[in-house]
């Protein structure tokens, strides 16, 4: 690819840069920093899991998780007192990005990718639990740094009964 954007492609320099900023997110989410991975959302930043994997409204149809910035702010905040017992201490996780896809939005980027995150429940029960599936990112400049707008995960077994996510999957 060249450094040439063209309408269905992005340079070479903006690929490396978005690719990093994923990994980035998902480095920061695995270590439970939560301040710092908070510093990556805009203003009007949605986050949604939906409970299905077809087409959705998230404002008609139940969901795993449906937030807001607000709402965000709130999860994190009560992440951080030491008594939301299901991620004290925060369970160990890694994950992996893979398949990356980068298509120029209208305000920055759309970006597509495949994860998947193994957690330990350290907590309680010592469950080893493997969650997997597609993810798409809004990503636009807010004072030229790149921030997410929107994040949609999409688990491979959304609708079926699922263990608790105490976390930022």
């Amino acid at each position: 690819m060249n450094e040439d954007r063209n309408s269905n492609m992005v340079s070479d320099t903006e690929h490396r840069e978005v690719e990093a900023f994923l990994y980035r997110e998902a480095r920061l989410a695995d270590q439970a920093q939560y301040d710092e991975w908070e510093t990556l959302l805009t203003d009007d930043f949605e986050y949604w899991i939906p409970n299905s994997r077809g087409d959705a409204d998230p404002k008609k149809t139940l969901s795993i998780l449906y937030d807001n910035r607000a709402r965000i702010a709130t999860r994190i905040r009560q992440l951080k007192t030491g008594v939301r017992h299901a991620q004290d201490p925060a369970s160990p996780m890694t994950r992996l990005i893979s398949n990356i896809e980068i298509e120029p939005a209208e305000d920055g980027y759309l970006v597509r990718s495949n994860f998947m995150l193994g957690e330990l429940q350290i907590q309680s029960t010592q469950d080893f639990h493997l969650w997997m599936g597609s993810l798409e990112h809004r990503l636009r400049r807010v004072d030229g740094a790149l921030k997410m707008a929107g994040k949609k995960v999409l688990l491979i077994n959304a609708g079926e009964p699922i263990p608790s996510l105490a976390f930022l999957i």
